[in-house]
């Protein structure tokens, strides 16, 4: 669990915690890989990073792509760095994914970089 004290005590730019998690396809209604039947939703690795002043993100795999075709559910996002994810990802924005990944306080959530 993510408190303010938590934050307060990781370095600036710390990733602290990383995984890999479907969320909703963000672009595309023609989306068609999925693990839950009947969904839109995508597999992406995810990277949790400090900001500067205790403040927090998590960013996604999908945008940072190696080839055109993980814009049309192509997989090649899933083998790039944790690193590159942090320089080069989409920002997680849905609440319900965000807690699902980083279980916060409701005042680690609001010091969650929007």
């Amino acid at each position: 669990m993510i408190t303010i004290k938590k934050l307060k005590s990781m370095r600036p730019d710390e990733i602290f915690a990383s995984g890999q998690t479907e969320i909703e396809h963000p672009w595309f209604n023609d989306a068609t890989r999925s693990l839950i039947p009947g969904t839109r939703n995508t597999l992406v690795n995810w990277i949790a990073i400090r900001g500067g002043i205790h403040d927090w993100a998590i960013y996604h795999s999908l945008d940072a792509n190696l080839e055109k075709s993980d814009y049309l559910d192509g997989t090649d996002h899933l083998r790039v760095s944790d690193a590159m994810i942090a320089r080069h990802g989409a920002k997680m924005r849905r609440e319900k994914d965000i807690k699902r990944c980083v279980p916060c306080t409701e005042k680690a959530f609001d010091m969650y970089r929007q």
